[in-house]
Formats: C-alpha cells, sequence, structure tokens
C-alpha cells in the first residue's frame, strides 16, 4: 500500500515538474486565417500566401484605434510544403495552421497543373481542416483577391466565405464547396468538382489599405460563377441561371427566385422554396438517359403586370410559366457542362448507386459518356402564396 501511495506522489510531481508537453503561449504563436495557392509556370514553382492575424491590431481596435487586421506572406516553392517553410525565414512564430478559414486556388494552377495532388498536403498533415472552403481567384491574382480589406468584414476570408453562405441560401447559383467535397470528387470516377470563382471589383491601389474602409464605392470581392472541370482542370465557368443547375440537382436549394415573364418586356417575380429534386440514371446502348423531377413551392413576391392573382386561371399561367423558366436553365447549364466539362452533376455516382453493373462498364471513360447523355427535365410549381396584396395597382 505504502508503495502504491510511493508511485502516485512520484508521477503527481513528475506531471507538476513537466507541465504539458505541448503547451504553447498563445503571443508566442501565429494564426494562419487564410491561404492562397498559384503556379508560376516560367520557374516551375508554386507561390503560397500566407494570411495571418494582426494582433497588435486586434488589440488596438479594442482601444478604439484601428489598425491592418491582417499579415501578407508570400513565398514560392518547389512544392507547397517547401514553400511553407520557407515563410519561416519572414515570421518570428511558428504558423497554426488549424484555423485556416479559406483556401484560394489561383486560375492558372486550376487550368495548367490540375488540382488532382494540390490537396495531398492537406490530407497528409493532421493539423490542417479538410472541411475548408475552396474558391478559385478568377481572372484576377490570388494576392489581391484574398487580401482585400472589406469594410464591412475586417476578416478577407471571413468576407468570402460570408458571401458564399448568403448568395447560397437566397440565389442558389454558388454553394460553398469545402475540401473534403473536392477531394471526393477528384477520387470519384462519377463526378467532376465544381468550385466557386471570386473576383474583385473595383480594383484600387488602396484595396489593402484602410484606406478603403474610408471609400463608399471601395473594392470589393464578389463571387463569380461556378469554376468546371475535366480530369482535375479547370476547363470552363458556369455563370448566371444555369450554374443554378449543380445546386438544384443536388438538393442544395434553399431558396431561389426566377422572373416569369407577363408581357414583352416586362417580368413579374416567383420565390422558389422547398425545391426536391429526384434523378434517375439508365444506360440505353451505352448512351445515358437522364430523367430529372424538379418539385417546388412557389410565392409571388413581385408583380409588375396588372393580372389578377384572385382568379386560378392567372396562378395556372404563373405556374406554367416558371416551370418553363426552370427547365430551360436547367437544360442549358446541363448543355454547357456537356460541351466543355466532366460530369459536374454526380450523374456517374447515381448510376452506380442504382446499377453498379452497368457503371463499372463505362466508369473508365465516364466522362465521354456523360457528353452524349440524353436529358429530360420535368418541372412542377405549386403556387402556395401571392404575399399580402392580391390585386396590382390600377395601372
Amino acid at each position: 500500500m505504502m508503495k502504491r501511495k510511493l508511485i502516485v506522489s512520484m508521477f503527481i510531481m513528475c506531471l507538476l515538474v513537466s507541465g504539458c508537453s505541448n503547451y504553447r503561449e498563445l503571443n508566442g504563436l501565429s494564426i494562419v486565417v487564410a491561404m492562397g495557392i498559384d503556379y508560376l509556370p516560367k520557374e516551375k514553382k508554386y507561390e503560397m500566401i500566407v494570411q495571418l492575424i494582426n494582433p497588435s491590431a486586434i488589440a488596438t481596435q479594442m482601444g478604439g484605434a484601428q489598425g491592418i487586421p491582417i499579415i501578407a506572406l508570400v513565398e514560392k516553392g518547389r512544392t507547397i510544403s517547401e514553400a511553407a517553410r520557407l515563410v519561416t525565414k519572414r515570421i518570428s512564430r511558428p504558423n497554426i495552421y488549424s484555423h485556416v478559414a479559406l483556401v484560394v486556388i489561383g486560375e492558372k494552377l486550376a487550368k495548367e497543373k490540375s488540382l488532382n495532388y494540390i490537396f495531398d498536403v492537406f490530407e497528409r498533415d493532421s493539423k490542417i481542416r479538410v472541411n475548408i472552403p475552396v474558391i478559385i481567384a478568377r481572372e484576377d491574382s490570388v494576392y489581391r483577391v484574398m487580401n482585400n480589406l472589406p469594410p464591412l468584414d475586417k476578416l478577407p476570408a471571413k468576407s468570402i466565405v460570408g458571401k458564399i453562405q448568403n448568395t447560397s441560401n437566397l440565389l442558389g447559383e454558388n454553394h460553398e464547396t469545402q475540401m473534403r467535397e473536392v477531394i471526393a470528387a477528384l477520387s470519384s470516377k462519377g463526378r467532376e468538382p465544381v468550385i466557386n470563382g471570386v473576383t474583385l471589383a473595383r480594383e484600387s491601389a488602396t484595396s489593402e489599405s484602410l484606406a478603403n474602409f474610408d471609400e463608399v464605392k471601395s473594392t470589393y470581392n464578389v463571387i463569380n460563377g461556378l469554376g468546371l472541370f475535366d480530369k482535375g482542370k479547370l476547363v470552363g465557368w458556369l455563370d448566371g441561371p444555369p450554374s443554378r443547375s449543380v445546386q438544384f440537382i443536388d438538393n442544395l436549394i434553399k431558396e431561389t427566385n426566377v422572373q416569369v415573364q407577363c408581357k414583352k418586356g416586362t417580368y413579374d417575380s416567383m420565390e422558389l422554396t422547398r425545391v426536391k429534386t429526384k434523378t434517375e440514371v439508365k444506360m440505353k446502348k451505352g448512351i445515358p438517359m437522364i430523367h430529372i423531377k424538379i418539385k417546388s413551392i412557389g410565392h409571388i413576391d413581385e408583380v409588375l403586370c396588372n393580372d389578377n392573382f384572385d382568379k386560378a386561371k392567372t396562378l395556372n399561367k404563373y405556374e406554367k410559366g416558371s416551370e418553363k423558366v426552370v427547365k430551360q436553365f436547367m437544360e442549358q447549364g446541363i448543355a454547357e457542362v456537356q460541351k466543355v466539362a466532366g460530369d459536374s452533376f454526380g450523374f456517374g455516382e447515381k448510376l452506380h448507386l442504382s446499377d453498379p453493373k452497368a457503371f463499372k462498364k463505362y466508369q473508365k471513360n465516364w466522362g465521354e459518356v456523360f457528353r452524349k447523355a440524353k436529358v429530360k427535365v420535368d418541372v412542377d410549381i405549386q403556387i402556395s402564396n401571392v404575399g399580402m396584396r392580391k390585386k396590382a395597382y390600377p395601372y
């Protein structure tokens, strides 16, 4: 008994003396909140931009003054890991990557080098999460896109992620694509990834300084289209209403809006909610036969024509009109993807779930098979609400 007490006492003493082996003081670390990666073809090197929290600026803001909230460091390397380690020459504290909130990929990198091995370093390193949003700097520099100081949200990464989530919830042309989803799509034989694009609007010399806060027409980031891929390489962009087709098929639409023509040059607006999509994929003589069924509830949210919504005939007209609009942008979106990219919709994965034997026969060249697919879209929209006003203004 005495021996056991002695051993326990010695163990407690060792803990008190040694403390936590992995304990680090917060003021001795630099916290990385965003990372940017691009490729330099002439040098055959990767360029890495590391965005850090500036603790002194955060402290001054709390005290009433204002400082630049981020620090950006740039380095090049033959690999992403080498570039990350070379960054240590420029900072006096160890970088902590567990709080990374955004990864920005250069358009040149996505086009020329592909994404097939870009995320390998993220998956292998346990210090980095894979549920981080990924975007592509479209027609712009990765550095400028990720280091623009937004007036509303002080951290650029928070601003960009917030915009993706906002437009995803209300418009439906984009959806937050996380790194794990990109990796899963790259590893799949029945789906190619889609990644949001971001562009810098109203670019100026003050976009990376506090002067941007003082401008009414300040420089800002705008979410711009969906990047389409084929065999891991960026091959094109899907813009506007057709880009909603990806979210419709994946059942990611929370709320969206369509414009229904009521007379020449004039449109009424309808909000769509409770969107449910069912997709069936079958093979017939080597050609995928894809049948998409969409059901939704419609709400009239703006009227610019003098129609009477007390009548069932009027409601039926708008239901048919909205169904036609949704069918058109669905067919257009799928057709545009078939022209330039692989299966961005995951039809191959759906075929694999419903008929594994059929998919196994075509999985090696599913991208080419998908381009020959025949698509049928059926849309059923029921108007359940016309708002607080049933009759239009008398004009």
